[in-house]
């Protein structure tokens, strides 16, 4: 089912232990599967000096609707939805 409006997706980073947005897609997708698709497709291409440590999903309200991050253990990934 498609969200009222279009989804933003941000891929962060983190920089003095605090989590920054590297790269944003703003209206990527209404639908939040092809949002979460995005958001991992841009975690493999994100050209940026700090490595990605996940993605989120916003709604045009700027209210996080999916969180996902990479686990401390770097060989594994960890699924955190909102």
């Amino acid at each position: 089912m498609p969200a009222q409006l279009p989804l933003t997706i941000e891929i962060l980073g983190s920089k003095d232990g605090r989590p920054v947005v590297l790269d944003r897609v703003i209206g990527g997708s209404a639908y939040l599967d092809e949002a979460k698709r995005i958001g991992q497709r841009l975690l493999s291409i994100v050209d940026a000096e700090t490595p990605p440590i996940g993605y989120r999903i916003l709604s045009r309200d700027r209210d996080v609707v999916y969180d996902w991050q990479v686990s401390q253990d770097e060989t594994s990934q960890e699924w955190r939805p909102k």
